[in-house]
Order: structure tokens, then C-alpha cells, then sequence
């Protein structure tokens, strides 16, 4: 599921690539060098992996893997591949709200207010794609959350746990062991 998620991945970052040279006016924007031509100093390169870049926000402690950033019509656009199973992308309407956050940081990292989501069903290869206009209020809520969350990591203490959690977001926690010994 990985590799195929990976594979989907370079195939549509490729197709995006390719866009410019087929005369449509769209083009791939290579993230690092976006970075760099902004002088967005705040955000540190950690390495790139295919067409993905890994960066880290110094001032929000931040890290983060992004998919792309494409210019259309000459707009930005940050762009998040998602591959889901056929169940859930039959359902697919919108942005999964669990990805609000997600979309909320790349634009707080990047200035760019829009996030255009494609989710892709990994089974079939059909995609759908949804816009994610982030407001000023998503960004200040954001920022915030992210002030709250380092203020209890430099007090060493392990946040409450909210009750709506879902059990797969704990599955990637570096805190998740202090969490359950905290219960």
C-alpha cells in the first residue's frame, strides 16, 4: 500500500511537471526553490525525497512533508496528494476535516491561502479534488493550538487528552507510551 501510494504519488507530481510543456498553464513548483526565492528563512529544508520536500518550521517547531506547489494561471496553489480505499473515497465530498490542520499549516508555512486536495482511491485510480480556502481565523486557531502544545512541552507535562480523539492519530505520537502511563 505504500509503495503504490508512492508510486501514485511521482506519477501525478510527473503529469503536473509535464503540464507547462504541453502548453497549458500550469506548472510545478519545485518547493525548495520556492523556499528559497521567497526567502522564507523561518522554514528549513531537511531533505527531499522524489518530488516531495521535507522542511521544518523553526518559529511554529513544526515538521512537515510537502507534496508540491503548483502555479496556475498564475496563482499558487499548494498541492496534498491523498490515496484512500475505495470505501472511503466512494463517500468523499469535500476536504476530510481531519485534514483542515494539515492544509492550515502549509499555508501558514507557505502564504498561500489555497490547498488543493486530491484524494486519490488507491483500488482504482479515480481521483477527486477539493479546495481548501484557509481564513485568517483557521491560521490564528491553528497558531494557538501549536503555542499551547509547545507550552506544555517545555513544562514537561503530557497535555489532556481530548475525548474526540481517534485512536489512529495516537498511532503516530512520540508521546502516546507517557500518555497511556498518564491514564
Amino acid at each position: 500500500i505504500c509503495n503504490s501510494g508512492t508510486d501514485i504519488h511521482v506519477r501525478i507530481q510527473t503529469a503536473v511537471e509535464q503540464m507547462k510543456e504541453n502548453d497549458m498553464d500550469c506548472e510545478y513548483i519545485d518547493v525548495a526553490e520556492f523556499v528559497k526565492s521567497r526567502n522564507l528563512d523561518y522554514l528549513e529544508i531537511k531533505s527531499k525525497s522524489g518530488m516531495e520536500t521535507k522542511l521544518y518550521h523553526k518559529k511554529l517547531n513544526m515538521s512537515f512533508m510537502c507534496d508540491g506547489i503548483i502555479k496556475y494561471k498564475g496563482r499558487y496553489y499548494i498541492l496534498e496528494l491523498k490515496t484512500e480505499s475505495s470505501f472511503k473515497f466512494q463517500n468523499r465530498n469535500d476536504v476530510d476535516p481531519s485534514h483542515y490542520n494539515q492544509g492550515t499549516a502549509y499555508s501558514l508555512a507557505f502564504g498561500i491561502d489555497q490547498v488543493l486536495f486530491v484524494y486519490i482511491n488507491r483500488d482504482i485510480l479515480d481521483m477527486k479534488a477539493f479546495m481548501l480556502n484557509v481564513t485568517d481565523e483557521m491560521r490564528q486557531k491553528l497558531t494557538e493550538y501549536i503555542t499551547e502544545c509547545d507550552g506544555y512541552i517545555e513544562r514537561q507535562i503530557a497535555p489532556p487528552k481530548p475525548e474526540d480523539v481517534l485512536k489512529k492519530t495516537c498511532s503516530y505520537c512520540g508521546y502516546r507510551q507517557q500518555c497511556r502511563k498518564d491514564k
